[in-house]
């Protein structure tokens, strides 16, 4: 089974995916791309990531979304 610490998530476009990934890099936020396998982006949400790392990463896909009209999608 999956951790829970880990949630993963796609934008629905590889080339978006993409830019996501390149984006969270220019803003220090590292190591968001999904499994080789599988795609997407994961974030790992461990006992050793702050809070500040989380609002940063919220702050960052807020602005991506917003930048590339994207709309939030519940499963």
């Amino acid at each position: 089974s999956r951790s829970i610490a880990n949630v993963t998530f796609r934008t629905g476009d590889t080339d978006l995916d993409a830019a996501f990934v390149a984006g969270a890099a220019e803003h220090q936020i590292q190591n968001v791309k999904g499994h080789r396998l599988v795609g997407g982006m994961r974030a790992s949400v461990y006992n050793a990531v702050t809070m500040e790392d989380v609002q940063a990463l919220a702050s960052y896909m807020k602005d991506f979304e917003a930048q590339h009209s994207l709309s939030p999608r519940s499963n």
